[in-house]
């Protein structure tokens, strides 16, 4: 009798996406963005075995990241993990079950969640491990970092992936001063079985950077789903990463 297939945890899952889509929402464009990410997961899908997609919103309220998890979960193709941005409780419907896979949580994000009293400098990862125990040991709980220090801090407080930059200018965060490469370098190097995402202003013209310093796997947000065509410019970095480019 052949034994039941092992069903993947999300943190195997994640361990196996190479491009992490981060979709921003701003103003009356859900329609058009949800498209084009969902065009971009599928070609990642077919070509890479899998995907995760951040939803990004700003100065919304919890109803409304709520409200677009649901229609994301929809719309993305089935076996996307799906993540949100900026708010922990935004990851839970209010009966307490899980409307995504995880959360992103940058450093004033986490640093809010921390408890009174917690000296500024330790915040950051007090925020952190509140957050690990709000979601569990399933949940993806992802953060910022520019620096191995950084990222040895993170981790032990509970994050299980990070992003890491910016590397350029990036279309949302238009103050970032460039992260250093070689940083990047030593941390994939003293980690290098936690998902390390760099981010900022990439795409398929820029990604030899990150591949040069070791990197095979990205965030990318405008470079895929501002394109004329997101499948072709999915393609076009999945190549990239992989140095065929």
């Amino acid at each position: 009798m052949t034994a039941p297939a092992t069903v993947a945890s999300r943190r195997e899952r994640l361990a196996a996406v190479p491009i992490y889509l981060v979709a921003s929402f701003q103003g009356p464009d859900a329609d058009e963005v949800l498209g084009r990410a969902a065009a971009a997961s599928a070609v990642l899908l077919a070509e890479a075995g899998a995907v995760a997609v951040q939803l990004r919103l700003k100065d919304v309220f919890t109803s409304a990241r709520r409200a677009l998890l649901e229609r994301a979960r929809r719309e993305l193709p089935a076996g996307t993990l799906l993540l949100v941005n900026d708010e922990l409780e935004a990851v839970f419907e209010r009966t307490g079950e899980a409307l995504a896979d995880g959360v992103h949580l940058g450093r004033e994000d986490a640093a809010a969640l921390s408890p009174r009293g917690v000296d500024a400098t330790a915040r950051t990862a007090a925020g952190l491990s509140a957050a690990r125990a709000r979601l569990g040991r399933e949940l993806l709980l992802g953060t910022s970092t520019r620096t191995l220090a950084e990222l040895r801090t993170v981790l032990a407080a509970g994050a299980d992936h990070a992003g890491f930059g910016a590397i350029g200018a990036s279309a949302t965060k238009r103050d970032t001063k460039p992260a250093d490469l070689v940083e990047l370098a030593r941390c994939l190097a003293e980690f290098p079985d936690v998902p390390m995402f760099p981010l900022g202003g990439l795409g398929p013209e820029n990604l030899h950077r990150v591949a040069a310093a070791g990197a095979r796997r990205a965030a990318i947000g405008a470079g895929i789903l501002a394109a004329r065509d997101p499948a072709a410019a999915a393609r076009a970095c999945l190549r990239a990463l992989r140095g065929a480019d």
